[in-house]
């Protein structure tokens, strides 16, 4: 065997190493840097970052990995307007998911994300 191959052998070895001692967050970590849901210019979107803000300490790593393996983040995703964020606000624990969802002209699994992105615990109002 050449050096030159069992330097490329070596190097090789040497990554699978690393790669299996990574942690569970840093392969998410790794998965996100190449992930479909980043912008072409690697930036997060914002209700991205607003689900990692809200939801890191709640949710643990393999819920965080499945929401957004699960593609949740849907490219014809309408946001929310600040009024209809308040109102989610206003009504949340007092007002079912399926009357805020019909008083906003939205799908009910559109204002289960959003309240989920908002930190706000969706499963209490089913």
């Amino acid at each position: 065997m050449r050096r030159e191959e069992v330097k490329d052998e070596l190097v090789d070895k040497a990554k699978k190493v690393l790669d299996d001692q990574m942690t569970h967050r840093e392969k998410m970590e790794d998965k996100a840097l190449t992930s479909k849901n980043k912008s072409a210019e690697g930036e997060w979107k914002k209700e991205e970052i607003d689900f990692l803000k809200n939801n890191r300490s709640e949710m643990s790593n393999e819920e965080l990995e499945e929401f957004f393996l699960e593609d949740k983040f849907e490219t014809d995703w309408k946001p929310f307007s600040r009024t209809e964020e308040r109102y989610i606000l206003e009504s949340f624990g007092t007002t079912d998911t399926e009357n805020i969802a019909e008083a906003l002209n939205r799908d009910v699994e559109q204002v289960e994300k959003k309240i989920k992105m908002m930190g706000l615990d969706v499963e209490g109002l089913k």
